[in-house]
């Protein structure tokens, strides 16, 4: 029960950060701005581009490759 309820919540987080690589697209899911932030800070700015959603996929900024 209780992983299904993680689940849910993951689902209903309202900020999405993508960081697309060269070859691939790392999705990460966030309750918070500021969590949305920290993900994209995970990523070296070398490494590919990473762009912050919010909830509907509203775009709200983005740190590109370089």
């Amino acid at each position: 029960m209780k992983k299904l309820i993680n689940r849910l919540a993951l689902k209903l987080a309202p900020f999405t950060v993508r960081v697309f690589s060269d070859d691939r697209t790392i999705e990460h899911k966030a309750h918070t701005y500021q969590d949305a932030l920290a993900w994209a800070a995970c990523y070296p700015a070398h490494w590919g581009s990473v762009h912050i959603y919010g909830r509907f996929e509203r775009f709200i900024g983005a740190r590109s490759k370089a």
